[in-house]
């Protein structure tokens, strides 16, 4: 009978709960860099728009802390709202797609997916966050997105550890680079 109980005893220490179905708790989407430094630029006198029908909306961005991207938001069009967007990550200095992946968001607001695999940004090094729709049916404009700019673009614009360097919106009209930065959000650990 000790036996068993003692069995049962350490049975019961050596258990731990699933961290598979705990949140993250690092990994909070209410605020970031991306979102601090886009509301500056409103507050500064360039406006929130939803428009430019082309198939690439990206921005160019620097660090100045290595961190982790622990989820991606953005906000889809209604026309594709169940169509999937691929969301790539380039680092420019060797121009390695060290992310891409194809996502579904909300119609109605910014909504945020996980990667499947961290993705580590590293301090000093140039990055492109791209979001990419080539599946918008037989409108074009489908393939709008929010985005602030204004008639004077300064680049780059920066907020404590993030700095944007530029953007293009491209492929099936365009270029037109620096004209705005889309709001594609990215959540650090």
């Amino acid at each position: 009978m000790k036996k068993l109980i003692l069995i049962l005893v350490f049975g019961i220490i050596s258990c731990s709960p699933d961290d598979n179905n705990v949140p993250d708790l690092d990994c909070d989407n209410s605020t970031s860099e991306f979102q601090t430094l886009y509301q500056n630029m409103l507050t500064s006198g360039h406006t929130d728009k939803v428009t430019y029908d082309t198939e690439i909306h990206e921005y160019t961005f620097e660090l100045s802390t290595t961190e982790e991207v622990c989820e991606i938001g953005y906000q889809s069009q209604s026309g594709v709202a169940t169509t999937p967007y691929v969301i790539e990550i380039v680092d420019n200095s060797t121009t390695t797609t060290i992310y891409s992946g194809s996502h579904t968001f909300s119609d109605t607001a910014t909504s945020y997916v996980t990667p499947i695999a961290p993705i580590s940004l590293q301090a000093g090094t140039s990055y492109t966050i791209k979001r990419i729709q080539t599946n918008w049916g037989a409108n074009i404009g489908n393939t709008i997105g929010r985005m602030a700019t204004n008639n004077s673009m300064g680049f780059p614009y920066t907020n404590r550890t993030m700095t944007i360097t530029g953007s293009n919106f491209h492929q099936n009209g365009g270029p037109a680079i620096d004209f705005g930065v889309p709001y594609i959000d990215i959540i650090f650990k």
